[in-house]
Order: structure tokens, then sequence, then C-alpha cells
């Protein structure tokens, strides 16, 4: 049976980080009183430090996950440029997710294997959610990265058009 394709496009694309953010953001608050809450003592300082740092190193990935996008070739057929764009942009948010989604797993298997409740997933859960929603969401510092990095060989792919409001 062939795969059915499906077209990206930029209402989809707002549609899924907004999902995104609020999946997370409820399974944190569901683990977080499920798991005691701030009953328990607060990690010490290094267990602390180490969850912040995680967060920021899967911050520095998702930054540079638009360094792997290849530019559109300038000869691409003009009708096809922005479709192709959005699906290109659609599949590095995905990646960006993962990278900002994995350090709040981590914080997640912190919480169940330490003693301390809550905790981990109210110092990882916090930055984590605001990277989740500045690295995912289609704004017009994202779409212009990717742009510039799409439009590199002389392709003209519209794609921080696309994501404007009519």
């Amino acid at each position: 049976m062939p795969s059915v394709e499906y077209a990206d496009n930029p209402r989809e694309l707002r549609n899924f980080a907004m999902l995104q953010w609020a999946l997370t953001a409820g399974f944190f608050v569901l683990l977080f009183w499920m798991l005691g809450g701030t009953d328990a003592d607060f990690p010490p300082v290094w267990l602390a430090g180490a969850l912040v740092a995680i967060v920021i190193a899967g911050t520095v990935f998702a930054e540079r996950a638009w360094h792997s996008v290849r530019p559109l070739p300038a000869d691409t057929n003009a009708r096809d440029l922005r479709g192709t764009a959005v699906g290109i942009f659609a599949k590095l948010t995905v990646r960006k997710l993962i990278f900002c989604e994995l350090p709040l797993l981590i914080a997640v298997l912190v919480a169940f294997v330490t003693p301390y409740a809550g905790w981990p997933l109210v110092i990882a859960g916090f930055p984590g959610l605001l990277v989740l929603a500045w690295e995912t969401w289609p704004s017009l510092r994202n779409t212009s990265m990717a742009a510039a990095m799409l439009d590199a060989a002389g392709a003209k792919s519209g794609l921080v058009e696309s994501f404007l409001r009519p």
C-alpha cells in the first residue's frame, strides 16, 4: 500500500508546536503532583546544576539544528519551492523538539530514581518548557534562520512569507 502524502502548512506547524508544549506541560504538572510536589528536600546543588546544564546542552543542540539544512537549488520549480521549504522547516522543528524534550525526559527519570520528589521536574521543567516554546514556535526568528539557510544557493523559498498571517 502506498504511503499517504501529507501537506505541510503553517497552520499545522503552529498547532503542532502548541500541542507539544501543552502536552509536555500537562505531563510535567501531573508527574509533579504524582511524585509528591515539593514535599521532599531540595536536591543538592550539583544535581540542580546538572539538570540545568542538560537543559542548556539541549538548547545548544537545538540552536545548531538549523546548520544541517542544505540550501535549495536555485533552479527548483517555483511552484514547488514554498511547499518544499515548509516541509523542511517542519522536519527541523521536529528535530528541535527532540533536542528540547530529551533533557526534560532525563529530569523525569531523575525524579523517579531519586528521593527529591518533584524538585527535578521544577528545576528542569521551567527553563525546559521556555526553551521548548522558543525553539519550536514558528516565529519570525526561527523561520528567518531556516529561510536564510534554504535560500543560500539563490532560491527564493518564501518560507517567512508562508508563516505571515494574511
